[in-house]
């Protein structure tokens, strides 16, 4: 492998830095706060993923590169748990069990005080759903490389390229693990149904599956799978926290804490959603088309909190709709949700 600049790839663009003073280390870095951290307790993980009818491959990319330097391989995939009580449809990428991502941590050279920073080749795509396990399992020094891959190149960093291995240079940690605090994070298929039957009065559910999704106007990429949503669940599409990519600016990065604010007020259903939902016991799930994209509302309502613009409790729906759309006993609703 060789390293090479990446201003020879693209022009730099402007930065947008964020930090809180409420976690051990900022959530969101740009690339040029990154650069900054020290090489000696800092890890980068690439966790890109791609739909299920996607051409790309993310392990073709990353060994391939670019990739940024040091990188380790964080794949959502393979570090699920893929069977047991908790994953009874062997669905991709759920929350593991704790030994499961120990034994991941451990492969990776992670330690207890590394700080752990994901990053993938869209920009703000599946990273958030790496950072999700990582803080579900008690390790809060993990941070999400803002705009990923294909910012760091936009801004100039140093990529790595060519063929390596993931265990190259990397020596097993001892890596023990905090609190396991993944029941709190997560919501199972019973108690998404429990909670559909309380309708109004239950947590709200935000879909953050593409609108004709929701509304049944437009397949889902997973051969086979109904359309529709959850009873009394919301539409709130997962590019609502992002600002898009474009010609000029080739990645997607999360918008600014007041403008994920409001997302998620308006998500929710306005002002008066809001403030029930921030004074009241109940909390948000999201949920999405299998659990990834789901943690990019999680990431948002964290972010806006770290900024002290409000948030609200959290949870994702592991299963997601492949997992509530597979079983038969599900009730699903088609067209859009009541006004």
């Amino acid at each position: 492998m060789r390293l090479t600049s990446a201003s020879s790839i693209m022009s730099s663009i402007s930065q947008r830095s964020m930090s809180s003073s409420a976690r051990k280390v900022p959530l969101l870095l740009t690339p040029e706060a990154y650069k900054k951290l020290p090489k000696s307790s800092t890890i980068p993980l690439d966790a890109s993923w791609h739909m299920p009818n996607s051409p790309r491959s993310p392990m073709s990319e990353y060994l391939s590169g670019p990739r940024l330097p040091r990188a380790r391989r964080w794949d959502l995939d393979e570090v699920a748990e893929l069977a047991g009580e908790k994953n009874l449809l062997n669905l991709t990428h759920m929350l593991p069990s704790k030994e499961r991502f120990v034994e991941k941590c451990r492969k990776l050279g992670i330690k207890d005080d590394t700080h752990v920073v994901l990053y993938d080749s869209i920009g703000v795509f599946s990273s958030p759903r790496g950072a999700f396990t990582f803080i579900a399992f008690g390790h809060e020094k993990v941070s999400i490389l803002d705009g990923g891959l294909p910012r760091w190149i936009a801004d100039g960093g140093e990529v790595e390229v060519g063929e390596t291995k993931e265990s190259e240079g990397v020596a097993a940690s001892e890596y023990k693990g905090a609190e396991d605090r993944s029941a709190e994070f997560i919501r199972s298929y019973e108690q998404v149904v429990e909670n559909s039957e309380k309708g109004p009065e239950g947590e709200v559910v935000l879909d953050h599956r593409p609108l004709p999704r929701y509304t049944a106007e437009a397949p889902e990429p997973r051969a086979g799978l109904s359309t529709g949503h959850i009873p009394h669940s919301l539409p709130l599409p997962f590019s609502s926290y992002l600002n898009p990519s474009s010609s000029s600016v080739p990645y997607t990065s999360l918008k600014s804490p007041a403008e994920l604010r409001e997302v998620l007020i308006q998500g929710v259903g306005g002002e008066s959603a809001w403030e029930a939902v921030t004074k009241g016991e109940n909390g948000v799930v999201f949920t999405c088309g299998s659990g990834m994209t789901a943690a990019v509302g999680w990431l948002a309502n964290e972010v806006a909190k770290e900024d002290g613009s409000g948030a609200v409790k959290t949870a994702i729906y592991d299963e997601s709709w492949t997992g509530y759309a597979s079983r038969p006993e599900s009730k699903i609703i088609k067209g859009k949700s009541p006004a």
